[in-house]
């Protein structure tokens, strides 16, 4: 069974170019949830539907920032919205895949880049901060925007869509076969404008 470090590793794999759908925040019961449409293999053909819905239990922090440009931009204008807000918020990107590998426990870097510039700063209480998730969304057409978010938690779920639990290592093995599977050629990963590196 991985430890808490494997398994952020291989989370994070397994959302990797995923689309993000929606991120909400249930204030009063300190739940975040956040739907994403992931690369995966689970063991045989891709499923019809790649939706997984990830439930962030004992949420203490939930931190984000809107621009009005692009993500490098220091001078773009901060757009502040309440927490609920953020689903719209998120939606209004129009399902914009993220990626990077790394997404869980990173919030002291990303902080650092953008956390003097909060549009969103929600704190539930002491408790609820032993992980991280780290998101973001840039504008695919029109005027340049931007959201990074940063949402802090105890304990995570990841849901099929018709609400049956996936053990967490098995949602993590389905996206390491997928990236495993695209290096290798396999044909089942095709469509989805991602190519390995070839030699010349």
């Amino acid at each position: 069974m991985m430890d808490w470090e494997e398994l952020r590793n291989e989370l994070g794999v397994a959302l990797n170019e995923s689309d993000l759908l929606g991120f909400e925040v249930d204030a009063a019961r300190r739940i975040a949830a956040a739907t994403f449409r992931v690369l995966t293999l689970p063991g045989g053909p891709p499923p019809d539907d790649c939706r997984v819905q990830m439930l962030f239990h004992r949420v203490g922090r939930v931190a984000a920032s809107l621009r009005n440009g692009l993500w490098n931009d220091e001078a773009a204008e901060v757009v502040p919205f309440a927490l609920r807000e953020l689903l719209s918020v998120v939606q209004s990107f129009g399902r914009q895949p993220i990626y990077g590998w790394e997404f869980f426990d990173i919030h002291d870097k990303q902080l650092a880049l953008w956390g003097n510039r909060l549009s969103l700063d929600w704190r539930s209480g002491p408790d609820g901060l032993s992980r991280s998730i780290t998101v973001f969304q840039s504008s695919g057409a029109g005027p340049a925007r931007h959201l990074d978010l940063c949402v802090w938690f105890d304990e995570l779920e990841v849901r099929r869509p018709d609400g049956t639990g996936v053990p967490l290592e098995e949602f993590a093995a389905g996206g390491r076969r997928w990236w495993d599977a695209m290096y290798a050629g396999d044909k089942r990963t095709e469509g989805h404008g991602i190519f390995p590196i070839r030699g010349c």
